[in-house]
């Protein structure tokens, strides 16, 4: 896989070279962030987004794409793909504390609330890995479908989510046994996962047939299919579930989708080959990183308007979750 090339067209080979991160904070004793991996540069730009400045840069692995939190053990977990490993990252100190070896295509990553099950798309050996981050042992190895790309957790319910981008399937795992219980068809190349807050559901940005395959959970069927703009990565829906935001990077935008009428009632102009979006932690803000500019957008949800563009490093990326808050 090479992710040296920032051209489009390399981008459509090789859907998982995307990441960003954002952390944020909630009352005065909490330090509010978006962390920003930087694909070309190798390194995560970290944004206060109280000030919507870049306060530092943390060298990590060779060209980071995948990033997820750990708010209850202030930690992130970064997939570097070409180095094969993933970047531990303390959020305390900002810095990285370690790098685990893993399989040969890490690329989506989600980790358990504790910190202690980190969980790992392998786009090669399509499989999920489940690494205990402080020791760096393999706990298990779960075969899902072709190249695995997107992840997404829901603890309550003890499930673990993942898009097959080869396969045009979604897996569901059962996380008390590890467990592949249902595997869905959805559209074509899916790629990033959203899930709402309640866990009811799971929508899958399909990258080909720009759309987004809407499932129900409990049920594990899919209760509709919604047209987006064209080429669609990745997606993240609004803290009280109403809304659904698709970013869309051949067309530069967001499309902003009604959860209950599946009808897209705006688009959202934001910069080149948006890639990874995130939501600030009180709802009211949006964070898109754009590939082709070196920037994130920051967008107001209620004027649902860009109202800030913040420089990070060469070709961010920060697929996967990335708001978070530190105490």
């Amino acid at each position: 896989m090479c992710f040296k090339n920032i051209q489009k067209a390399a981008l459509r080979v090789a859907f998982f070279l995307t990441a960003v991160f954002t952390l944020s904070a909630c009352a005065d004793d909490k330090a509010e962030y978006a962390l920003i991996t930087n694909q070309l540069s190798s390194n995560v730009s970290v944004i206060d987004l109280s000030t919507q400045t870049v306060i530092k840069t943390i060298a990590v692995g060779e060209h980071p794409a995948g990033i997820s939190v750990s708010p209850h053990h202030d930690m992130a977990f970064v997939t570097n793909p070409d180095g094969q490993t993933i970047s531990v990252l303390d959020l305390k100190s900002l810095t990285e504390i370690r790098q685990i070896k893993v399989g040969p295509g890490p690329v989506g990553v989600t980790a358990s609330k504790s910190g202690t099950r980190v969980y790992v798309a392998d786009w090669y050996e399509n499989n999920i890995r489940i690494i205990n981050p402080d020791s760096g042992e393999l706990i298990d190895t779960i075969a899902v479908g072709k190249s695995p790309a997107g992840l997404v957790i829901d603890e309550e319910n003890q499930r673990l989510y993942v898009s097959n981008r080869d396969d045009n399937t979604v897996s569901f795992i059962d996380l008390s046994n590890d467990q592949v219980t249902h595997t869905i068809e959805v559209g074509e190349s899916p790629f990033g996962l959203a899930i709402s807050p309640d866990g009811s559901r799971v929508y899958s940005v399909n990258v080909k047939s720009s759309n987004v395959t809407a499932i129900d959970t409990n049920t594990a069927k899919v209760i509709e299919t919604i047209q987006v703009g064209d080429w669609p990565y990745c997606a993240v829906v609004s803290k009280d579930n109403k809304k659904l935001y698709v970013i869309n990077q051949d067309e530069a935008t967001i499309s902003v989708v009604d959860t209950t009428s599946f009808d897209v009632s705006n688009t959202i102009d934001i910069e080149d080959t948006p890639e990874g979006i995130d939501i600030s932690a009180d709802g009211s803000q949006l964070y898109a990183v754009n590939w082709g500019d070196n920037t994130v957008s920051v967008i107001d949800t209620k004027t649902e308007k860009v109202i800030n563009s913040i420089k990070t490093g060469k070709g961010p990326r920060s697929f996967g979750q990335f708001i978070t808050t530190v105490e």
